[in-house]
This record gives structure tokens, C-alpha cells and sequence, in this order.
């Protein structure tokens, strides 16, 4: 062998940016979906390698078109199918089930059944279509467009409060249209007097069951996006709160059900507000937002919770005396003592966590009166930070091609050149790396192939 066959498989060893861009399985490269390579370990998609390759991160990036066709194939069976036994199973994802009459002003009324499984496996669906969609065409464009978020991750994180703002807002405003016409308004006993025998009309069972379908798709949400600092607490909060919802719609404990639900969007509004106008840095209007969550939370989540739970543990047994359960006779539903001290216990779990994000609540509070902002202590640190992580990716690209070192002459230098100058510039700093990475190899065999002949 030749010292020039040397060279030549010297170059074969060394691969240029395009084989690098055809190849795809090099250690450590990537190549995200901006367009952007990674080497080494450096990383420019923002996330944990791992989760990224996970199935679960598959599902998170392809929720619009999973929960669309499953809508689609749901709606097209129902309506153009001309089988029966199809239609009367697609129909109960659809509409209400089990009408038991109408009230005194003609409205349908409906008990509880089984099949409103159905209905509220649908609205998961439905909702993580809203959810995704939304936030992509149109919450993500509104954060670049008018709020000067340009950051990947913060618009993300902007988009997802811009969702729950919106959905809490609806959600607490139809609770309380809802509330002011309901037997129990300003009246906790009623409550609880003539428990079970209690029905629901269309608008207040779809809104039960509706708000049922959102807190299991944020268990969902919790589990196909990456995992944040605080997400068993989060996780705890979701679970406690499916319990409880479930729970009491079987055990037709739902007027108290509904009084909680209104206690807790009414103060996520506010949070969801603070967080979208950090993320725009409106500061001053962050704060004042702040304020008025800080003064709802405590007020709410802790001074009428509160009352509704004492409320329930002092009353609750004495107004319900003609439901409790008898031995050897049939009833609707029944309670114990042990069953009133699982769902007492739900609560007063959902109050524990309450107090845990209190204590972090009041740190932010506390920086805000010495003057530092309002910050959400829950979330990642690079959730905020906008300049900082684009800076921070940038710098890892450059560093990936070799571009650190005298930065401020090499830009002021591709500002001068043609965009076919600088892809040059930058695969021959990729070729100098590869060649780099080769070169103690080829070295060596060079080494070797010296010696032999030497010996010969």
C-alpha cells in the first residue's frame, strides 16, 4: 500500500456534512425539526434524548391527528352507517344517555347509567383535540405575533395557559349560570336533604361530564409530555380530583361536586392570567395579576373549601339520616360511616396539596413585595427564560461546528457573505471536526504501514 492510498482512504475515513445529513445513524447526531444538527452531546431539540425517542413522545407530537381521526371515524360511523348495532353504540359517545322524564318546565331530566362512559371517553378525545390544535394554529402564533414570544418552549408554555385561561374561563362562567339556578344556591343543606333522590338536566349533566373528560386528559397530558419539576404533585392533584369527581357522580353527591369545581377554575383563572403575562413580560401587570390570584386562593381554597368541608363533616350525616344504609333492603344508593370518611378523606387530601403549593404561593409573593416579580416556582427554570434559551441554543450550535472561539469577528464576517458562502464555511468547519475525530486512527495505521516497510 502507498502512502497516497493512505490519503485516499484517509478521506473515505472522514465524512463531510452531506453523508453525515444522508447517514443519520452517526453516534451522537441528530438532526431536529427546525433543521438543526446536533454532535456529540450536544442536543438543539431542548429535551432529554430519551424521552424524545419514547413512545410517549410520539403520542405528544401527534395528538392533532390521533384525536382528529378517531373523531372523524366516531362522527362517520354515526351518521352514514346504516347499520343499526353500529349507530346505537357511536350514538351514546354522542348523546346523553338514560332520560328518566322532564321537570316542571318541560326540560329533560336524566338519572345517572353506566353508559356515560361513553360521553366521557369522547369529550377526552375531544378536548385534547381542542387543546392541541388550539394551541398550535392559534395560541403559539398569537405569543410570536403579538406578544413577542419567539422562544419554541416559552411559546409552548404560553399556548398551554392561553388553553387553560380559556377553558377555566368557560368552564367557571356556565358553573355559575348553572349555580344561580340550582336548588342548593345559598343553601348548602340542600345539599345534602333528599339525598339520592336526585336528577340532573342536559345542561348540568354535560358539564359534570364534560369537566369529568378534562381532569382524566390531564392525567393523560401529565403522561405523554415531559415530566416537570413538580409533576407527582400535580399528578396527586389530578388523580384526587378524578376520584373525586367520579366518585361523587356515582354516589349522586354531585351538587357538592359542583360547588368545588367552581371554587377551583375560578382561581386557576387568575394563575393561568399571571403566567401568560409573565411569559409576555408584562411585569407590572404579572404582579397585579398575581395579587388577585393570591386574594382568591386564599379566599377560596381556603376559606371556603374550608367551610363547605366543615360544613359537610358537622352536617352532612344528620341531613342524609333517610339514606343510610339499611340491612336486607334494597336502595338506590346508601351511605356509612366508612363511606363519608373516604370521600371527608379525598378531600381533605385535595386541601393538603392545596396547603403544599400555598407555601410556595407565598414565596413568590414574597419576591414580588421586595420587588423581584412574580416567578412560578412549580415550573422549570428555562419555562421564563426566553432570551436565555435561544441564546443557549444558539451557543450549542455553534460550539457543535466549532464556532466559539473568536465569535465576534466570524459574525461580523458572515454578515458580509452570501448565504452560499457561510453553508461553505460551515461544512468545512464540519469536515475539520469529522477529520479531526479520524485523524488519531489514520495516524496510527500510517504509523504501522511505516514500520513494515522499514522491516522489509
Amino acid at each position: 500500500m502507498k502512502s497516497s492510498e493512505l490519503d485516499q482512504e484517509s478521506i473515505k475515513l472522514t465524512p463531510t456534512k452531506s453523508q453525515v445529513e444522508q447517514r443519520g445513524e452517526v453516534e451522537g447526531c441528530d438532526d431536529d425539526d427546525e433543521g438543526n444538527v446536533s454532535i456529540g452531546s450536544v442536543s438543539t431539540y431542548g429535551g432529554d434524548q430519551e424521552y424524545h425517542d419514547s413512545f410517549m413522545a410520539t403520542v405528544e407530537r401527534n395528538q392533532i391527528s390521533i384525536s382528529r381521526n378517531l373523531m372523524l371515524l366516531l362522527y362517520s360511523l354515526n351518521f352514514f352507517s346504516s347499520d343499526v348495532r353500529i349507530t346505537s353504540i357511536t350514538n351514546k359517545f354522542i348523546v346523553l344517555q338514560n332520560k328518566v322524564g322532564v321537570d316542571n318546565v318541560g326540560r329533560p331530566i336524566y338519572d345517572i347509567d353506566i353508559d356515560d362512559v361513553y360521553f366521557v371517553v369522547h369529550w377526552v378525545i375531544t378536548v385534547t383535540f381542542l387543546r392541541s390544535a388550539l394551541m398550535k394554529y392559534l395560541m403559539e402564533p398569537f405569543a410570536s405575533k403579538f406578544c413577542n414570544i419567539h422562544s419554541r418552549k416559552a411559546k409552548t408554555r404560553f399556548a398551554e395557559q392561553s388553553w387553560s385561561f380559556v377553558y377555566w374561563g368557560l368552564s367557571f362562567i356556565y358553573g355559575v349560570y348553572l349555580y344561580l339556578d340550582a336548588p342548593y344556591f345559598n343553601d348548602l343543606d340542600q345539599i345534602y336533604i333528599n339525598w339520592p333522590d336526585f336528577y340532573m338536566n342536559g345542561p348540568f349533566k354535560s358539564y359534570y361530564l364534560i369537566s369529568m373528560a378534562f381532569w382524566i386528559q390531564q392525567i393523560f397530558v401529565l403522561h405523554v409530555e415531559k415530566p416537570r419539576k413538580d409533576h407527582y404533585q400535580m399528578l396527586s392533584h389530578h388523580i384526587i380530583t378524578c376520584m373525586l369527581i367520579i366518585g361523587s357522580y356515582y354516589y349522586y353527591y354531585f351538587r357538592i361536586g359542583h360547588l368545588i369545581l367552581m371554587i377551583m377554575d375560578s382561581v386557576d383563572i387568575f394563575l393561568a392570567g399571571a403566567k401568560m403575562l409573565k411569559y409576555a413580560k408584562y411585569s407590572t401587570a404579572c404582579d397585579a395579576m398575581f395579587i388577585l390570584f393570591l386574594v382568591s386562593w386564599i379566599g377560596l381554597r381556603h376559606g371556603v373549601y374550608n367551610y363547605i368541608f366543615y360544613h359537610a363533616w358537622h352536617k352532612s350525616t344528620s341531613l342524609m339520616q333517610n339514606g343510610r344504609c339499611i340491612e336486607g333492603v334494597a336502595q338506590k344508593r346508601c351511605w356509612t360511616p366508612g363511606v363519608i370518611n373516604v370521600f371527608m378523606g379525598l378531600l381533605g387530601g385535595l386541601q393538603i396539596i392545596t396547603c403544599i403549593w400555598m407555601y410556595l404561593i407565598l414565596k413568590v409573593a414574597y419576591k414580588v413585595i421586595i420587588g423581584s416579580g412574580a416567578e412560578d416556582v412549580r415550573s422549570d427554570e428555562d419555562d421564563t427564560d426566553e432570551e436565555k434559551e435561544e441564546e443557549g441554543q444558539d451557543f450549542e450550535e455553534k460550539e457543535a461546528i466549532g464556532e466559539v472561539d473568536e465569535q465576534e469577528e466570524k459574525e461580523q464576517e458572515e454578515a458580509n457573505q452570501s448565504p452560499d458562502e457561510v453553508d461553505s464555511d460551515k461544512a468545512e468547519l464540519l469536515d475539520e471536526k469529522f477529520e479531526f475525530q479520524y485523524s488519531t486512527s489514520v495516524s496510527n495505521r500510517k504509523d504501522t504501514y511505516t514500520s513494515a516497510l522499514d522491516e522489509k
